[in-house]
């Protein structure tokens, strides 16, 4: 597991848009991402520009999914949305794509239909208080301060793996 500053992916990939590449391939590769907000070395409430956003500093957030879909109401525009797991099952994100949100009503049909992909045991309510959330990624990563990523290596790698245990 790696610590990345968003600064060294983005000069890296070329820009936003190279970034978000990274995270669709590192998603597709099957790698496990987290994330956390860097804080003052204890866990805390967050608070951004328009107060508390309901996430906490110094705190682990499973990246689950980096999704892209067709925006409906925008022919030709994507939705870049990240859904965003809070390992407590509790303290979502309270901003855009967030449960009450404007974006998550006027999107609901798409998500919902989104949501009917993943595994059942993956699957929520967009309004449940369960520790899942969307998030665009816009919003993530002006929020967000450290991406953690596993790399999964492909088959096609040559590599020696030992297996053992602590005895």
């Amino acid at each position: 597991t790696g610590e990345f500053p968003h600064k060294m992916i983005v000069d890296n990939y070329g820009g936003d848009d190279g970034f978000w590449k990274f995270l669709i391939e590192r998603d597709q590769d099957g790698c496990l991402m987290g994330c956390s907000i860097k804080g003052n070395g204890k866990e805390g409430t967050h608070v951004g520009d328009d107060g508390p956003t309901g996430l906490i500093m110094n705190h682990a957030y499973g990246l689950n999914d980096i999704i892209q879909l067709d925006d409906p109401f925008n022919k030709g525009k994507v939705l870049k949305l990240l859904r965003i797991r809070n390992p407590w099952g509790n303290s979502e994100w309270n901003g855009a794509w967030g449960a009450g949100s404007d974006e998550l009503d006027k999107y609901k049909e798409v998500l919902e239909a989104y949501i009917k992909t993943l595994d059942v045991d993956e699957q929520f309510g967009l309004e449940d208080d369960d520790g899942t959330f969307f998030m665009s990624f816009d919003d993530w990563k002006e929020t967000f301060s450290t991406i953690f990523v596993n790399i999964d290596f492909p088959d096609s790698w040559t590599g020696v793996r030992f297996k053992s245990a602590w005895t």
